[in-house]
């Protein structure tokens, strides 16, 4: 039968299963990598490591060492030729005034064998039977025991150490047991380990030496050929080993164990590694190999047991709330219906009565059939695998019930929350906040007084203490928890509203603000929010729309306007053409032809001033030497300005400052602007040019911006000047109140539109009768050819210029009157 046959339930069924089997594999693994384990080692070197890399061979060296150490400085208090003298004595006491006793070997091993202890072939007591009656413990002052061979005591110093015979006795058995089975394990028996300390008494005649070896041929050559080795000579405190680290006391050992005056002696101590008799080290090298095969046996079922069982859990989670395959609806179990926190409370109350469960009848029977020493892992096992299925029985409910959308809304909070909202809505942000401050304090005190309680005046056993408290203090955490997520959530909605302000203030009328994500007095100010931006749009629609009908009304006029003026300009030239000699009749001619050639120039500014200001004009950008074209102007405009007695001055630098614009536009920038000052300039008066480049411009942000180049133009005007300079640039305005002059109005409004549309700056400064122009071009950066030197005039820093015989094909030489705005 085929998996996908089966029906939902049988597969969540089998999943389940599936999923509890292997996850008990896994946890296998993982106690199988924990018995043999080998931390911050890795897989990889666990499987390659060699035992005689690992920390327990260098441990086990390091142990030797010192067993040999301790061997040497026992040797002569318990050998005499050779064999353990048990007629040595061993143990010197004080039992009081005049009593002293002095104990061989044979006393103490008697006297422990009345006292009930059995000694084995190592010297090894052991307690078998209780001392016969006339037995007694002794007490007394240790003047000196073979225990601590270099200390010796009087009893009539302060501090000297009191202690039982019996116990002394135990404590130089103990050491006689280290040092036989040192003795025996690596003298006697055939051992891995092959060492050699000797101590050389060159500066007596007899050439003395004392050896403890275990290899007495073992010379530092030979030494080398083992796997693992060790050499420390007398006259250095530094190892010549190829181990991981030496233990630093054998060096003093060596040392302290030197019974000559001199620094002839040296430590030898290598290990075969490939182990030709079996010891400690062979033992210790097949438990290792033993362990790597365990180690890696239990890292497969690690990742084999946790992979199934987590594609399980995966495959859980998916169909969980779902009846039927490809059914997108979610059913809810009877207990998913219950509110949140009841759900919650119930699994945690099935959860503790799982422990009792174990507690009571699982643990115990768990005694009756695993050894003792099995027990504790038992325990952690069972109660661990109740948690886990009472967690898991747990998240799988909230699971559900957020698919279905319910783990908030069917909330107790939530239900709460909702009926508490109404003391929320409609109140001040002081008010809400002074409350919820109440509120937060006494439900914190509560909780924090009711763990006291708990603590002082209930009397239960620690486990319900230890779970009532923690429950309390869980509850103390969900509770600040769940007022830092409304207070995130109050702050993220305040930095949505301050969002849609700024975006609003920047020109974005139309942004709107999702409402889905507000509530309570958030929502009304977001709401707000949303209508003034409404308002707005509506606002700019309108007005885009005026200014459409404007512009269209403008160019369709002007078109009607040209139309029957083109007429009229041309029949008056026709009726000149009649020879007509009554002067009366050529007056008005002339008004005739001057007006109408007024009319047509005005319409044509109109037309260019609506298209200028909404930047329907279609540029030609290019490379222009700006220097060039404005002494191209000067030269157009010279003759004209001497016929008002003007004087021209400019000052440029000697150098050429490319732009980037548009000529024909350009020109017509500077003509209006030179067209102005001729018309509204005092006559003899100076008009002055300066041209300069602005290297050095930062913005309030400190960035670095391109350099510029600068056009002022100056003139003293001979009109008082009783208006502001932006309202100059404004439409149908002109300086000369009076209409004295010639003019549309429209010029410096052009001049601005176009100087803009090629991303230039314009503006304009009165200063009493002082007018002055100020434009401004980013300079396109461009190797300096060589400049046509200029005629100095007035001075060496300013030149009076006529048009030099520069010819730009890109500015038309064509002319229009125009007016100060």
């Amino acid at each position: 039968m085929k998996y996908s046959r089966l029906s939902m339930q049988a597969q969540k069924l089998i999943a389940s299963v599936l999923h509890l089997i292997f996850l008990t594999v896994m946890f296998a693994g993982i106690g199988t990598m924990y018995l043999n384990d080998n931390f911050g080692v890795g897989i990889t070197r666990v499987q390659n490591m060699a035992y005689e890399d690992t920390d327990e061979f260098t441990r086990q060296f390091n142990r030797d060492l010192n067993d040999i150490f301790q061997y040497i400085e026992y040797n002569s208090t318990f050998e005499s030729g050779g064999a353990i003298d048990v007629s040595k004595e061993m143990l010197q006491m004080t039992f009081g005034p005049n009593e002293t006793e002095s104990f061989s070997l044979a006393d103490i091993i008697s006297y422990l064998q009345s006292m009930g202890y059995q000694m084995n072939e190592d010297f090894q007591c052991t307690k078998v039977s209780t001392p016969a009656i006339d037995a007694r413990t002794r007490e007394g002052y240790i003047d000196w025991a073979a225990s601590e061979p270099e200390k010796h005591y009087s009893y009539l110093i302060p501090g000297t150490r009191r202690a039982s015979l019996e116990e002394v006795s135990l404590e130089i058995m103990e050491m006689l047991h280290q040092y036989y089975s040192t003795y025996n394990r690596l003298l006697v028996n055939p051992s891995n380990l092959h060492f050699k300390v000797e101590y050389y008494d060159d500066e007596s005649s007899t050439k003395r030496a004392t050896v403890y070896a275990n290899d007495r041929d073992l010379t530092s050559d030979t030494l080398k050929t083992y796997g693992k080795y060790a050499y420390l000579p007398g006259n250095s405190v530094f190892y010549d080993t190829n181990l991981k680290s030496i233990a630093l006391n054998t060096v003093s050992a060596l040392a302290a164990n030197n019974p000559y005056n001199t620094n002839t002696f040296y430590l030898l101590a290598g290990v075969d590694t490939t182990y030709p008799v079996q010891d400690v080290y062979s033992n210790n090298r097949d438990a290792f190999r033993s362990m790597q095969h365990y180690y890696i046996s239990g890292f497969v079922l690690l990742v084999t047991g946790g992979m199934i069982a987590l594609l399980t859990l995966l495959f859980l989670l998916k169909v969980s709330g779902h009846k039927n395959a490809g059914d997108k609806t979610i059913t809810l179990h009877g207990f998913d219906r219950t509110s949140t926190e009841t759900g919650i409370v119930m699994f945690s109350l099935l959860t503790i009565a799982g422990f009792a469960f174990c507690r009571l009848a699982l643990v115990r029977i768990a005694h009756l059939v695993l050894p003792e020493e099995s027990w504790a892992l038992s325990e952690r096992v069972l109660y661990t695998a109740v948690f886990y299925l009472g967690a898991l029985l747990l998240f799988f409910s909230l699971l559900r019930r957020y698919k279905a959308g319910t783990i908030w809304t069917g909330s107790f909070i939530y239900r709460w929350s909702e009926r508490m909202s109404i003391f929320f809505t409609g109140q001040s942000f002081t008010s809400r906040m002074v409350v919820s401050f109440l509120a937060y304090a006494a439900i914190n005190t509560s909780l924090i007084s009711l763990a006291w309680f708990l603590w002082d005046r209930i009397y239960l056993s620690k486990t319900a203490i230890y779970l009532l408290t923690g429950m309390v203090i869980l509850a103390c955490v969900a509770f600040n928890l769940w007022i830092f997520y409304l207070l995130f959530k109050h702050a993220v909605e305040h930095d949505m509203i301050s969002t849609a302000i700024e975006r609003l203030a920047a020109g974005e009328t139309s942004y709107q603000v999702n409402l889905d994500d507000f509530d309570g007095r958030e929502f009304e100010l977001a709401a707000n929010i949303n209508n003034i931006s409404l308002g707005l749009e509506s606002a700019l629609q309108e007005k885009v729309k005026s200014e459409r009908l404007k512009t269209d009304l403008i160019t369709n006029v002007s078109h009607d306007i040209k139309t029957p003026l083109t007429s009229i300009i041309n029949y008056v030239g026709l009726i000149r053409r009649e020879n007509i000699q009554d002067e009366k009749i050529l007056r008005y001619l002339d008004v005739l032809e001057q007006k109408s050639n007024r009319l047509k120039t005005l319409t044509e500014d109109l037309v260019e001033a609506s298209k200028a200001s909404s930047g329907n004009l279609k540029l030609e950008i290019s490379d222009i030497d700006f220097i060039e074209l404005v002494y191209q102007t000067n030269g157009e405009f010279e003759e004209k300005f001497a016929s008002r007695h003007l004087e021209l001055i400019t000052t440029a630098p000697e150098e050429t400052l490319l732009i980037e614009a548009d000529g024909r536009r350009l020109w017509r920038v500077l003509e209006n602007l030179y067209n102005n000052a001729f018309k509204y300039a005092m006559e003899n008066s100076r008009i002055y040019i300066d041209i300069t480049k602005d290297n050095l411009r930062i913005n309030e942000e400190g960035l670095i911006l391109p350099p510029q180049v600068v056009f002022t133009i100056k003139n003293i005007s001979a009109n008082p000047l009783n208006i502001r300079g932006d309202e100059l640039t404004e439409r149908f305005v002109r300086g000369d109140v009076a209409r004295a002059t010639e003019g549309s109005g429209l010029g410096l409004s052009i001049a601005k539109s176009l100087t803009e549309l090629q991303k230039g700056s314009f503006e304009i400064y009165i200063d009493g009768d002082l007018f002055k122009v100020q434009l401004a071009f980013d300079v396109k950066e461009k190797p300096k050819p060589i400049k046509p030197a200029k005629t100095p005039v007035a001075s060496a820093d300013t030149v009076k210029t006529s048009a030099p015989a520069v010819e730009i094909s890109s500015v038309p030489a064509e002319s229009s009157s125009e007016d100060r705005s």
